[in-house]
């Protein structure tokens, strides 16, 4: 069974997130609450290093949106960087490279 390991350093506010392996509907629920339990805890933004992610499906994408629009609506903001070759084509795929910071800001 494949899997995503995840590794978060958080500092005050901000949280920074290492993910290596498949983000996919399996890990996307899991990563999603994860996140979300960590913004209910007053973290404002998050950076997710995306360089490790070797897949990424339909799921996946939605989790990191669903982030993303959850810390907008509380002034905050979600960062997805240095993504890799497999997470840039699905993003361009879907129209959403705007989305993605070619490195770590």
């Amino acid at each position: 069974m494949k899997s995503i390991y995840v590794k978060a350093l958080r500092q005050g506010r901000s949280l920074e997130i290492s993910l290596i392996g498949e983000l996919d509907q399996r890990v996307a629920r899991r990563l999603l609450c994860r996140l979300e339990r960590y913004i209910e805890q007053g973290v404002r933004v998050i950076r997710i290093d995306l360089r490790g992610v070797s897949f990424l499906d339909s799921a996946g994408v939605k989790a990191l949106l669903c982030c993303m629009r959850c810390l907008r609506t509380l002034g905050g903001r979600l960062l997805l960087t240095r993504p890799s070759l497999a997470v840039r084509k699905i993003f361009s795929a879907l129209g959403l490279e705007s989305f993605l910071v070619s490195t770590a800001a």
